[in-house]
Formats: C-alpha cells, sequence, structure tokens
C-alpha cells in the first residue's frame, strides 16, 4: 500500500505537469493569434451626409464581405461634418449630398478630389393626412412662403384647417443647404439633426411638411408631393426636369489611395450603382 506522502506527491507532480501543458497550449495559441494578425485588413473610415449613409453602408457590407484587405466603416454626421473630418485627417472620404465649391475647397486646404456616386433629389414631403386632403402640388412661392412664415395654416393653400408644421436640417446639412439655395432660407422652430428625423417627424404628424433624399421619401406615414408641378423620379431626375434634382458625392484627400479608390470604384461600378437603384437612388448612367 503507498504512503500518503507518496500519492500527495504524485498527485502534485501531475498537477504541475498539466498546468505546464496548459501553458504550453495556451502559449502556442498565443503565438499563432498574434501571427495570424500579421497582413490584417486597414481600416477606411467614411463620414458624412445621412442622405448618402444608408447607400454607403450597404456598399460597404458586401464590399467588406467581398475581400479581406479593407474594412468600410461609416458614420453619418452630416455634410459638414464629414468634410472637416476629412480636412482633420479622422476620416479617409468624406460623403455629401451636395457639390463643394471651390471657395469652401480652398477654405479647406484646397486638396480635395471630386467623386460623383449616384443621383438624387430634395423632395418635398408631407404627412399622408395631408395629401389625402387635396394638398398635391406646391409652387416655388408657396413652399418659401411656408417656410418664412407667411403662410401658416393648409387652409390657406386649400387643405385642412390645421397649423402647418414646417420642419428643416440643422445647419450643416447639405440637403439643408440646398433647400436654401434653392427654394428658402427655413425660418421654421423645428430643426432635425438627420434625414431620418425629419422621415420621422414629418410622418408621426398630421400637419407637417419637409423634406428628404428620394430614398426616404418611400417611406410609409410620408407623401411626396409635387414641385413647381413635378414629382421627383429617376426620369425627371435624369432629364433634369425636376428643379431639386442633385448629385451625391464622396470626397477624398487628394487622389485617392489604393484603399480609397478600391472601394469608390465598387460604389461606382456595375454592383454599387445597383444597390444605388434598389434603396431609390438613381444610378449615374441614368
Amino acid at each position: 500500500m503507498a504512503r500518503p506522502e507518496s500519492v500527495m506527491t504524485w498527485i502534485v507532480v501531475a498537477i504541475f505537469v498539466a498546468a505546464g501543458a496548459v501553458l504550453y497550449i495556451i502559449g502556442g495559441e498565443e503565438l499563432e493569434l498574434r501571427d495570424s494578425s500579421r497582413g490584417a485588413a486597414s481600416n477606411l473610415s467614411v463620414a458624412g451626409s445621412t442622405t448618402v449613409q444608408p447607400f454607403a453602408e450597404a456598399c460597404a457590407q458586401e464590399f467588406n464581405l467581398g475581400q479581406k484587405d479593407v474594412v468600410v466603416n461609416v458614420a453619418g454626421i452630416g455634410t459638414d461634418s464629414g468634410l472637416r473630418r476629412l480636412a482633420a485627417g479622422t476620416a479617409d472620404i468624406s460623403m455629401t449630398s451636395r457639390k463643394v465649391g471651390d471657395s469652401e475647397i480652398g477654405s479647406l486646404g484646397g486638396r480635395l478630389a471630386e467623386h460623383q456616386i449616384a443621383r438624387d433629389a430634395v423632395s418635398i414631403v408631407v404627412s399622408s393626412s395631408i395629401r389625402e386632403a387635396g394638398i398635391e402640388d406646391l409652387s416655388q412661392d408657396q413652399l418659401r412662403a411656408i417656410y418664412t412664415g407667411e403662410i401658416k395654416s393648409w387652409r390657406e393653400l386649400g387643405g385642412p384647417d390645421r397649423e402647418i408644421t414646417a420642419v428643416s436640417r440643422s445647419p450643416g446639412s447639405g440637403t439643408g443647404e440646398i433647400f436654401s439655395e434653392r427654394v428658402a432660407t427655413p425660418g421654421v422652430s423645428v430643426y432635425r439633426d438627420s434625414s431620418f428625423e425629419v422621415e420621422e417627424f414629418v410622418a408621426g404628424s398630421d400637419r407637417a411638411i419637409g423634406y428628404l433624399g428620394l430614398n426616404l421619401a418611400r417611406e410609409e406615414g410620408l407623401a411626396t408631393i409635387a414641385y413647381e408641378g413635378v414629382l421627383p423620379s429617376a426620369k425627371t431626375i435624369g432629364d433634369g426636369s425636376y428643379p431639386l434634382a442633385r448629385t451625391l458625392y464622396m470626397y477624398t484627400w487628394g487622389e485617392p489611395d489604393d484603399d480609397e479608390r478600391a472601394f469608390l470604384e465598387f460604389v461606382t461600378g456595375e454592383r454599387g450603382q445597383a444597390i444605388a437603384g434598389e434603396m431609390g437612388f438613381v444610378p449615374l448612367s441614368t
């Protein structure tokens, strides 16, 4: 019969052997993990317009799955904020819902390279009940009067006896800047930071009006109305007959590097433009 101290000795030895084996295995796994991190994918930061955001996110998702060299991350923070990040070097690509003018490019350092990615429109939307009550079309003068506060009730336009709630984008929005340039500088009390928030507000009201990119104007609870007698569509955007048609852009700091070029080529290529069409934007070739 073995002595208790002999049994204890073998137990201690077994514990140390097992522990050594575990440490060896763990150590081997750590080395393997460290080795596998060599050549890891580089990160590409895309930031800016909340109008462009869903399109960029959909493209990034497919692009990321289709290759292992680059991981694209997308943040919707508004056109102006995206441009500032690009100029500061904290974003690689800026998304904008408007064209950046020469003077603005100069103020940002003069090194922006422009890339058209899709067509779109600033669509005028109202709460569904307003459209159902007979508001189907607004002229530029009528829309301007709504947003400057001269027209306060839908009744003045042949609609229901309800006060108009006009919703605008907060400063820094490319969509808001286009609206200000082509229609009127809003003097309203309701501002929203993103296109999604405008869509949510108008859809949840029985008296609101707002403006959105074409893709969001299709959401439930909203009704798109004609502007100057023309409804926004792929046809009226393509032929230029819709007065608030626009182009969507991405900007890089100078000519794109290999990673940036790879993503831009996906976005503007056959699959990226198909995604644009599926999401309610208008492909460049239209």
